[in-house]
């Protein structure tokens, strides 16, 4: 994916104290760092008889208005699937995704999901925007001790995202995905909602699953 856009909102004082250190460290770095996809363009796909799906992913994508505010696995799993959740047919680039699941999100990381103002090719959206395919991801939670409750009103929850493409013309979307991603939350008024989150590409012998 392309560089990363840095932020520098204000440090959450709460976690100057954290008796955990490595959630607190990983917690100021997603305050600081957008999602990679925010700058990575996509594919540029050319005009199409096809008509316009009227539903990303023809209504196969996590719903948000489905999602248990006040369950913290439940917010995060679902923000973690639809961050990966992406239509070649209607989708500019990978942020979409992320402009679609910022009903999850504070307010202040929904305004930062922004996608870039300019496109080219990316090579893992050519054979699937092809077929005017859509992703279909799942998440497991990943291996290891990122996952963890920061206090009674944030946490931390990392799972291991993988994906692959539905196509729309009957034959085969090749490709595949595999990421790791980091979710932070915060419990406000009663809900848990997203305020930052990051990803990492695996290689196929990473996955833990």
């Amino acid at each position: 994916m392309a560089g990363m856009i840095r932020h520098r909102p204000q440090v959450i004082t709460a976690l100057a104290v954290c008796v955990l250190p490595l959630a607190a460290c990983s917690w100021q770095e997603a305050q600081e760092t957008s999602h990679s996809s925010s700058a990575a363009p996509a594919a540029e796909v050319g005009p199409s008889s096809a008509p316009t799906p009227q539903v990303p992913g023809d209504g196969t994508f996590p719903r948000v208005q489905d999602v248990d505010r006040t369950d913290v696995e439940s917010t995060a799993r679902t923000a973690a699937v639809l961050l990966h959740s992406w239509d070649t047919a209607l989708d500019r680039t990978e942020t979409a995704a992320a402009i679609r699941a910022t009903a999850l999100m504070s307010d202040k990381w929904a305004e930062a999901q922004v996608e870039p103002a300019r496109n080219s090719a990316q090579g893992d959206w050519l054979g699937p925007a092809a077929h005017r395919a859509y992703s279909r991801a799942q998440a497991v939670p990943a291996i290891g001790d990122v996952s963890q409750e920061v206090g009674s009103d944030k946490a931390v929850r990392a799972y291991e995202v993988s994906w692959r493409w539905a196509s729309r013309d009957g034959e085969p979307a090749s490709g595949t995905g595999k990421r790791q991603v980091t979710i932070y939350l915060e419990k406000r008024s009663g809900a848990w909602e997203v305020v930052g989150h990051q990803s990492q590409e695996m290689a196929a012998g990473e996955a833990g699953s």
